[in-house]
């Protein structure tokens, strides 16, 4: 074990791969990690200066902890200032990380594989900690505090951000984009000016058990597939709890809670799936006194809404200019408008349909399915509900049944003629031979 007294470079210079590092208390300069080390801080500030980050780790097998670290804000011009002073000081732009004019002024950057950060507090930098082309990189109790981007994951694989606390950053909390398996659990993502979580282009992630509160948008997703959204609490963002969107395909958000988004605004959406995003589950989640509970716009096509819960909603559900979607075996109970399928063709019952508290049919069989179909009460496409349930259901769904619903439900082709007709006034309903249809 090596003890860091004035200079920490010093101590890591002097340190033989694999040895501990302890720092005590006091003020250090930039410092740069280039063998495996284990590096523990106790009262110890590093800070960084305008395109010298306080950290950089070049080295594998690195585990940091115990730091304070003070970062340096955005500000173009001077690092513009910077790269051509160093070019008039004939500098070579290669010496050093920090020189590249394309890298955030960030607290700390990582490009090495199996790096440990726990324990960390950054505050006030553009970025607060930088990771690019990394694998197996976590991130475990630390606090990101009044940074543009508190955390950007950029190109990185098998990582995780685990119980860590996000607060005020400018644009987000924690920005993963181009990665693949990156664990995001038990974090809180709290008053952030953009989205909490960003998850851009990015693939078989989980999103676990995370609070967002108070920020503009608590969860995005942006052109990003096959990953799980699960267990997360989204309460008092100012606009969305959750948002898929951008052809955002094949992700399972399940047994979520998005609750008073958009607040005293006049808009605010619990979960929306949007954009031509298809192909997703999204189950036994509760939305409760949102603007819209759920949504689904624009060009989304089979996705499963089953087993949700919507209370206190303005619009439990709506639906805009989509189609192929299935809703079923959903709770829709004391809200203002309990669904809202417009401009599209979607279908709202399975073997087995939703729970409207308004539904006023009759039940003479007594079998929990009403006799007399509801009519989806807003939105201009007529869309019905042929076996409406007569008291809520237990939210038990299993995603291959779903699968299997939805592939001989939702079977609307544009070309065909619609299931139904108006004649003065009054709802038709034909019948017609399904065709599978599945991409």
């Amino acid at each position: 074990m090596i003890f860091a007294e004035d200079d920490i470079q010093a101590a890591l210079d002097l340190a033989d791969p694999g040895d501990t590092v302890m720092v005590g208390p006091g003020q250090y300069g930039s410092v740069l990690v280039d063998k495996p080390l284990t590096i523990i801080g106790d009262g110890a500030k590093v800070s960084a200066r305008l395109q010298e980050p306080a950290i950089i780790i070049e080295s594998g097998s690195v585990s940091i902890s115990g730091f304070e670290v003070e970062g340096v804000p955005e500000n173009p011009e001077a690092k513009f200032g910077y790269y051509m002073g160093a070019l008039d000081r004939s500098q070579s732009l290669e010496v050093g990380h920090g020189y590249r004019l394309n890298l955030p002024n960030a607290a700390i950057l990582i490009f090495s594989d199996d790096v440990t950060v726990k324990e960390i507090q950054v505050e006030d930098a553009e970025v607060g900690i930088f990771v690019e082309n990394a694998c197996n990189v976590s991130f475990q109790n630390c606090t990101i505090e009044r940074c543009d981007i508190g955390i950007e994951l950029l190109r990185c694989c098998e990582g995780w951000v685990d119980s860590s606390h996000f607060d005020k950053c400018d644009k987000y909390g924690l920005y993963i984009e181009g990665c693949d398996e990156i664990s995001a659990t038990k974090n809180n993502f709290v008053d952030t000016a953009n989205a909490g979580l960003l998850l851009k282009r990015s693939f078989n992630c989980e999103v676990e058990k995370n609070l967002f509160s108070g920020n503009r948008q608590g969860l995005f997703l942006w052109n990003s597939s096959s990953n799980l959204i699960k267990e997360n609490w989204a309460d008092g963002n100012l606009y969305y709890g959750m948002v898929i969107s951008d052809e955002s395909c094949n992700n399972s958000v399940i047994d979520n809670l998005a609750r008073n988004n958009g607040g005293s605004s006049s808009f605010g959406v619990g979960i929306s799936i949007q954009e031509n995003s298809s192909h997703n589950w999204v189950a036994r989640n509760v939305v409760e006194k949102n603007m819209n509970g759920l949504e689904l716009t624009k060009g989304c096509e089979f996705n499963l809404v089953c087993c949700n819960n919507a209370s206190g909603n303005s619009n439990a559900i709506r639906l805009d200019k989509n189609q192929n979607n299935l809703v079923c075996r959903n709770n829709f109970q004391r809200n203002m408008i309990n669904a809202y399928d417009n401009a599209s063709h979607n279908f709202w019952n399975g073997t087995l349909g939703n729970y409207y508290d308004d539904y006023r049919g009759h039940d003479k069989d007594d079998d929990g399915v009403g006799d007399d179909p509801y009519w989806i009460p807003k939105g201009s496409s007529c869309a019905v509900d042929l076996r409406p349930l007569t008291s809520p259901g237990p939210g038990v769904f299993d995603l291959d049944a779903g699968k299997a619903e939805l592939l001989r439900y939702a079977v609307y082709r544009p070309e065909e003629d619609l299931p139904y007709k108006v004649e003065n006034d009054v709802i038709k309903i034909g019948t017609r031979s399904p065709t599978i249809w599945w991409r």
